[in-house]
């Protein structure tokens, strides 16, 4: 799994760009605010990564921040939303307006996205009404919401899934170190 890059754009595209890391490019899809925030050739970029991998092909999404990662994530666990899409909706604002669309359903703002009908909207209404915010992209202090996105970043490591892990995130006492959220976390998910 790689799940961040850091190096020097060499190449750009509507949805992708080319980034060196130590003399290996990496295609890395992106979306356009993404695109327009990192700058132009040349520049250096980090970018928190997702690599999809399927039967015929391999495919790596780059995020600017832990936020805009975790909501991809919420977004590509709904049935009928691919990495493309999900990539695609993550242009509709920043992920607290995003989230905020999705609890105050509106239908209207997601089926803007090429790909995404009055029924996938409805079925991401439904499915993620209750999930956004957590991973950070709901309400707290930017110091709580990054703790949180890296609890996340942590447990996904260890191999436990979205569904497990947003179970116990938010009943994390933020103001603890990392090492200590991730105990009780274990301690939780394990019991």
């Amino acid at each position: 799994m790689i799940g961040r890059l850091r190096g020097r754009i060499v190449e750009t595209s509507a949805h992708s760009i080319v980034l060196d890391v130590n003399g290996v490019g990496y295609v890395v899809f992106v979306n356009l605010s993404t695109l327009s925030r990192l700058g132009h050739i040349g520049n250096e970029a980090s970018l928190v990564t997702y690599l999809e991998v399927k039967e015929d092909k391999m495919a790596l999404y780059g995020f600017l921040n832990n936020e805009e990662y975790a909501l991809f994530q919420l977004l590509i666990a709904v049935n009928g939303v691919g990495c493309k899409s999900a990539l695609t909706i993550l242009d509709l604002g920043t992920p607290d307006q995003i989230s905020q669309a999705i609890r105050d359903e509106h239908v209207s703002i997601l089926t803007q996205v090429s790909g995404i009908g009055k029924k996938t909207a409805e079925r991401l209404i439904l499915e993620l009404k209750d999930k956004v915010g957590f991973a950070g992209v709901e309400s707290g202090s930017p110091l709580q919401r990054t703790r949180q996105a890296d609890l996340v970043d942590a447990l996904e490591s260890l191999g436990f899934k979205p569904g497990e892990i947003q179970r116990v995130v938010n009943e994390m006492d933020t103001t603890l170190d990392l090492g200590e959220q991730v105990r009780q976390a274990l301690k939780l998910l394990q019991g």
